[in-house]
């Protein structure tokens, strides 16, 4: 028996882009209130001390825009904005940026529960960006579960002063939201101050299954007919695959509601629900080890990087598992070059927006830059790097001036409505 683990934002947001960059904030919020613990869906926030983290599963790893698989068509071509000089810190006559953050406590929240990807990288964060912020501020990371990650907002955006002293890290499904004109509630894409994200790199996603079930996609359709996955809510980033399938009509069931990556792991090894992307190196190793000592599991079909240029998908496939190289998403079903088109476009945002940190819109732009400086310094730090690494997680920086680009792009091919009708769906804003 197995044991138990673009967009609507209009041409508002190609002028908020010199804002995002130029403008600065970032406030932690703190909250006295909350205590060492996890916190379930509806409970109060766990605030969590950045050195009490811990080598957990996080979930996939986010990945770079690669080629588009053969037979794929390329996603209509779009203008690139104009390049926006990178502001740097100016001195402010009676500001002393170690006298504002000295021994101050700073939150990081976090949407969901620990153990994850985004929870990982907040743990990171807070363990290294104290050594790139003037005055030995304290780093806590808070928990805030429920809504697919959507009580970050309020807490982080509303209702705390700018004073630089609370972050959140973001999922890029309320980006996508937005773009199409589902508003998110206390969340403006063309307001929030964007720092910055450490996850925008190159990898291979699978979706994974047990042996019992069927050694290849075909095989384990025909034993189980409709394979069911397990999700936090629509528009979950690492779900962008199995969404895309049940979508277009093909033989995948997806069940809601899980708090995150760790729950959806341990929901799998239950047998409680049939195919996962938790079978990823990752999140196999640390909490499911037996999976792969066991050599139980199986990839069905990638995505994302293509596995010749991802050696650590390779090698984990076909040493660990003992299995070989699954067909790419495109080549388990039929699809229309437009389908293919939208599942490209998704992706792209997905992976360069993965776990992105924001801050209070109001934030003033000395301390924005102080943050944005300070993020990239920590992403490019060489402890913090090999911190990741002891994690099973690979670093890869992507600033302001990226996220707004791609922001952009995805605006302008999502001009088209039937790519734009099938976006909203993958975005989450569909029931």
């Amino acid at each position: 028996m197995r044991l138990t683990r673009f967009l609507a934002l209009t041409l508002a947001l190609l002028c908020a882009a010199f804002f995002v960059v130029a403008c600065g904030g970032d406030e932690p919020e703190p909250d006295s209130t909350a205590t060492p613990t996890p916190a379930p869906a509806a409970a109060a926030p766990t605030p969590t001390p950045a050195d009490a983290m811990e080598p957990k599963d996080p979930e996939q790893p986010a990945a770079t825009p690669t080629p588009l698989p053969p037979g794929a068509t390329a996603p209509p071509a779009t203008a690139t904005p104009t390049p926006r000089p990178v502001p740097t810190a100016t001195p402010i006559p009676g500001w002393d940026p170690e006298e504002h953050f000295k021994n101050k406590r700073i939150s990081i929240n976090v949407g969901f529960s620990p153990g994850g990807g985004y929870d990982t990288f907040a743990r990171l964060m807070a363990k290294f960006l104290p050594n790139h912020i003037p005055g030995n501020p304290r780093f806590v990371v808070r928990n805030l579960t429920g809504g697919g990650g959507e009580r970050i907002f309020k807490p982080t955006l509303v209702d705390i002063a700018p004073e630089g002293y609370a972050a959140a890290v973001v999922h890029p499904r309320f980006f996508k939201r937005e773009l199409v004109g589902i508003d998110v509630p206390d969340f403006d894409p063309s307001t929030v101050k964007i720092i910055g994200t450490a996850s925008a790199v190159k990898s291979t996603s699978a979706q994974f299954t047990f042996r019992d079930t069927g050694l290849t996609w075909d095989e384990a359709v025909a034993n189980k007919g409709t394979l069911t996955v397990g999700a936090t809510e629509p528009g979950d980033g690492s779900g962008l695959a199995t969404a895309f399938i049940e979508l277009v009509g093909g033989p995948v069931k997806i069940v809601y509601g899980y708090p995150g990556s760790s729950d959806i792991a341990a929901a799998f090894d239950r047998g409680e629900i049939d195919i996962t992307t938790r079978g990823g190196e990752v999140t196999a190793k640390s909490l499911f080890p037996e999976w792969v000592t066991g050599r139980q599991i199986v990839p069905l079909f990638y995505w994302g990087a293509d596995p010749a240029d991802d050696q650590n998908f390779t090698n984990y496939v076909i040493n660990d598992l003992g299995a070989e190289i699954p067909p790419h998403l495109f080549d388990i079903i039929d699809l229309t070059d437009e389908q293919k088109t939208l599942f490209s476009i998704t992706l792209t945002i997905n992976q360069d927006m993965s776990r992105l940190f924001i801050m209070h819109p109001d934030t003033p732009e000395h301390i924005y830059q102080l943050w944005v400086d300070a993020f990239r310094a920590t992403a490019h730090d060489p402890a913090f790097i090999e911190a990741a690494g002891l994690l099973n997680r690979v670093v890869g920086y992507s600033g302001p001036d990226e996220i707004v680009q791609v922001l952009a792009e995805g605006t302008e091919a999502l001009q088209d409505p039937v790519l734009r009708e099938g976006f909203i769906t993958l975005a989450g804003g569909v029931d």
